[in-house]
């Protein structure tokens, strides 16, 4: 009678313990279906063991990493994408009107025009390279290494002075008044933030507008 309870235990015992392995094992074929680039990977325990405060934590954890991870995946297939169309068009240009001039035939006032095309359309290409550079950066958070206590006030009217050509071309007239601050932070990469929001406050304002940069308070 032992011999038959210790058998009849034994099955119970490997039974069981295949019935709570099964959940873990389901999980790290999720594990590896996450860690091979399958962002679409979840996981759901099944009844009794979902039931348990911390099998639904790991589950709410590991569903919603995999959402965002696959989240991040589109938006950068989306991004080389649009770059590469991006990307392509100036130089479709830029190949295109050194045919023209390389022919040797066009006028002294077309080859300046032709050429000053293709000098905008490097310098495009070049701020292009230099933002993917940014974003590389930003993304190995090389940018948190380069730290340092900075002029914030002053950085922001050398960007309005580097885009005086753009704001006097439409008129405007930028009415700046601050206190001067002094933040520590990546002086390189604010100087870019402010450029990208001038350079839009120029683009969409209209012909004699002033607009406003104020602040006050310590940061």
């Amino acid at each position: 009678m032992s011999v038959i309870s210790l058998i009849v235990g034994i099955i119970l015992s490997g039974f069981a313990s295949r019935l709570y392995l099964q959940p873990v094992n389901r999980f790290i074929d999720q594990i590896n279906r996450l860690a091979a680039g399958d962002f679409k990977a979840r996981i759901f325990f099944g009844k009794p063991i979902a039931s348990h405060p911390t099998f639904q934590e790991i589950e709410t954890s590991f569903n919603k990493m995999a959402q965002e991870l696959e989240s991040t995946q589109m938006l950068r297939s989306d991004f080389i994408n649009n770059f590469s169309h991006e990307f392509k068009t100036p130089l479709v240009s830029i190949r295109g009107f050194a045919k023209l001039l390389e022919k040797g035939t066009l006028s002294e006032e077309k080859q300046k025009k032709y050429l000053g095309i293709i000098v905008s359309e490097s310098t495009r290409l070049a701020d292009m390279a230099t933002k993917v550079l940014n974003l590389t950066k930003l993304e190995n958070q090389e940018i948190l290494t380069d730290i340092e206590k900075f002029n914030l006030s002053e950085q922001i009217r050398e960007s309005v002075l580097l885009l005086e050509k753009k704001w006097e071309a439409k008129n405007l007239s930028f009415l700046a008044a601050f206190d001067e601050f002094y933040i520590e932070g990546n002086e390189e990469m604010l100087k870019h933030v402010w450029i990208n929001l001038l350079d839009n406050a120029i683009k969409f304002s209209e012909e004699g507008h002033e607009p406003g940069i104020s602040g006050k308070g310590d940061l």
